[in-house]
């Protein structure tokens, strides 16, 4: 099994390439797994830790200024700017309120791998994705309420309780298995880490666009407007504020850091689950092709951007700046 999870970590791009198209084939067999969801989520976040520099995690820890001021344009600042962009092209109602329910949401899980995979500041995301998924219980609701004037009936106690016992239990698995495995051993192992966040990722994939299937009906027309919209709000966003940080790096003559990358990578990429996960019936309905298809960029990121991320960070260091 090592030699395979190995291979699947130096390719793990590409595996995630297959995990849209198993997706996509497989629609059904996402009914069959969809309990392990909570799991997957617990797993992702342990083999990131692991994997994460804790030094580094505490380091940006120290800088609590700039985590907050990261998360209120993620969180904050972001909602209003889509919300204002959506109807100023006069969006159907159902892609208005879904790109600013995407746009409320925090960080992936996943961006933490996604970032080792793609050499950026994977410990900035982890800090970032663990205390937006923390705070969106008290964020969405109100943001969606002003907003949009959309009710979403969310136990804000219970999700803060839920969303804390995942990332502990995910904290204190990845401190077992350090302290167990060695730090050593895990560095020399980083292709195997990698190979089981992919994997991982793949069935993950297959579960999420399990909708799909309940879409078919909708037309291809309908499925590809839908689709051409969540490429350009993910990889728009990604590439608009990687654009911006490096204008500004270029500015002060300074280079484009693993931390930029870290950022861009986070605003396109967002746990849309989580809100999912507490609409209404009715609105989680008609949100269900959006939520499916905006997988498609999350996916194809890493074998897109990994070319451009190691032109921008040659000669980069990891250290914050």
């Amino acid at each position: 099994m090592m030699p395979v999870l190995r291979t699947m970590g130096r390719q793990a791009p590409w595996v995630l390439v297959g995990g849209v198209v198993l997706g996509l084939m497989l629609p059904g067999l996402g009914n069959i797994i969809g309990v392990m969801v909570p799991l997957l989520v617990v797993m992702l976040l342990t083999v990131a830790m692991m994997r994460v520099d804790v030094p580094q995690v505490v380091l940006h820890l120290r800088r609590p200024f700039r985590l907050a001021a990261v998360l209120v344009v993620f969180m904050a600042a972001m909602p209003l700017f889509v919300h204002l962009l959506a109807g100023y092209f006069n969006l159907p109602p159902a892609l208005h309120t879904g790109l600013v329910l995407l746009a409320c949401a925090p960080p992936l899980s996943a961006n933490a791998s996604m970032a080792a995979f793609l050499g950026l500041d994977d410990a900035l995301v982890l800090n970032v994705m663990v205390v937006g998924t923390l705070i969106v219980p008290l964020s969405a609701p109100l943001l969606a309420a002003t907003l949009l004037e959309t009710a979403i009936d969310l136990d804000a106690g219970s999700m803060f309780i839920r969303l804390a016992i995942a990332t502990g239990l995910s904290l204190v698995a990845a401190y077992v298995l350090r302290r167990s495995i060695g730090r050593q051993r895990i560095e020399r192992n980083f292709d195997v880490l990698d190979g089981m966040s992919s994997l991982l990722m793949v069935i993950f994939a297959i579960v999420v666009m399990n909708g799909i299937a309940v879409t078919q009906t909708q037309g291809l027309p309908q499925i590809a407007g839908v689709l051409g919209l969540v490429l350009l709000a993910n990889w728009g966003a990604h590439a608009l504020s990687g654009l911006g940080l490096w204008i500004f790096r270029d500015l002060r003559q300074v280079s484009f850091t693993p931390q930029d990358g870290a950022i861009s990578l986070m605003v396109g990429n967002r746990n849309m689950a989580l809100i999912m996960a507490v609409l209404p019936a009715e609105l989680a309905g008609s949100l269900l092709l959006f939520f499916a298809l905006y997988q498609v960029p999350i996916y194809l990121t890493p074998v897109l951007a990994k070319p451009l991320y190691r032109r921008l960070l040659s000669g980069s260091s990891r250290s914050p700046s």
